[in-house]
């Protein structure tokens, strides 16, 4: 009820989750929550920290404040990435949003690996640790608190689609996580067991560094060129298909700048349609996807002739192929050039690296089976089409 308030509040479009404006007043507002709950939540585990002498306590307060410099690393990415392009940034600054994340991780295994240290030595020299009952309320309640935060967090993440978001949800939870185990920490002092404190150090630690490890695996793929959702990629197929005209789509390549999406893909129409009709249906299809995907795209238009009197034929030859080849591959873009003697022309994708046999071995079954004929030219596709 809360989150929703706070997004319908500070959030001035928040059905639009593409435009890069929308995602920035989204990220920003996880961001000031973040710090504005973590900071108390700090406070509210240093002090009481410092008073019973918990190292376990202290760690998880300094993961809070860690958390603090995250969320402060988040507005600061999201601020940047909002800016528009330029001569030197044609495609904007959405990928800062990715460095931001690096930022973030990198305070991560700075965090852990002090608390790490620290929690170690209290393991060789233990002392008891006084944890009144008043304390474990009170991390209770900034338990609550954590949990509160982390799900709104995660709802904001996941209705951008941002990894730098999502990275600071796995702040919180592992904090919600951390914050549990300190509470047992404390409880196994009270029954004797001084020990327990350092090993709710060593263990809040690893919560802290495994944070660190998913948010850099996280963020270094967008930076490095990570593959689409298949989801994205049925969403874009179903957009062009809903063209009039279109009847099927291919060689779809994908690049995302944070929220900006540049993407060039083929359309295969009846090959009895003259230039400017097919040049008609490209724009169509541009201008479906680029509403829907804010961003640009490039529709080149392939010229089918399904009425071919061999186009059938060659499509069931190669669908059996296709069954028994290993690996599945698939083809796309069957074109058939002249009559007899007649050429054939297709994509195939083969899901990997094809032996160096594969092609030459299908051209020449196909020119068998079909001794009209005179050449078969397969082109291969890179694993960034799809």
């Amino acid at each position: 009820m809360l989150g929703r308030w706070l997004v319908r509040t500070f959030v001035d479009r928040p059905d639009d989750t593409a435009s890069s404006h929308s995602r920035a007043q989204y990220g920003k507002l996880e961001g000031w929550v973040s710090v504005a709950v973590n900071l108390v939540v700090f406070v509210a585990k240093l002090v009481p920290g410092l008073v019973v002498g918990s190292i376990a306590l202290i760690a998880d307060a300094f993961h809070s404040l860690g958390d603090v410099a995250s969320s402060a690393v988040v507005i600061w990415g999201f601020t940047l990435a909002e800016k528009p392009s330029d001569r030197e940034h044609p495609f904007g600054h959405g990928r800062i949003e990715s460095i931001a994340s690096l930022v973030v991780a990198l305070l991560l295994v700075l965090t852990a690996w002090e608390f790490g240290k620290a929690s170690v030595g209290r393991l060789f020299h233990p002392h008891p640790v006084t944890a009144p009952w008043w304390l474990l309320i009170l991390l209770l309640a900034t338990l609550l608190a954590k949990e509160w935060l982390a799900r709104f967090s995660l709802a904001v993440g996941r209705r951008i689609a941002s990894n730098v978001i999502l990275g600071d949800f796995w702040h919180h939870r592992s904090d919600v996580l951390a914050t549990a185990v300190v509470m047992a920490a404390l409880v196994g002092s009270r029954l004797g067991l001084p020990w327990v404190d350092g090993v709710g150090g060593v263990v809040v630690s690893g919560f802290i560094a495994w944070a660190a490890y998913a948010l850099v695996r996280d963020s270094v793929d967008p930076l490095i060129g990570e593959a689409p959702s298949p989801e994205l990629l049925e969403e874009m197929r179903a957009l062009a298909l809903s063209v009039p005209g279109v009847e099927a789509v291919h060689d779809l390549i994908v690049h995302r700048y944070g929220g900006l999406l540049v993407a060039s893909l083929h359309v295969e129409v009846s090959a009895k349609l003259d230039i400017a009709q097919g040049h008609d249906i490209a724009e169509a299809v541009e201008a479906r996807l680029n509403e829907r995907m804010a961003g640009w795209s490039v529709v080149h238009v392939d010229p089918v002739d399904r009425e071919h009197p061999l186009w059938e034929p060659i499509r069931a030859f190669l669908d059996a192929e296709m069954a028994r080849l290993p690996g599945r591959p698939t083809y796309h873009d069957l074109r058939i050039a002249g009559g007899e003697p007649c050429y054939v022309i297709f994509d195939l994708n083969t899901n990997g690296d094809p032996p160096p046999t594969l092609v030459p071995d299908l051209a020449a079954r196909i020119r068998r089976a079909f001794p009209t004929v005179a050449k078969v030219q397969i082109l291969l596709e890179p694993r960034y089409v799809y």
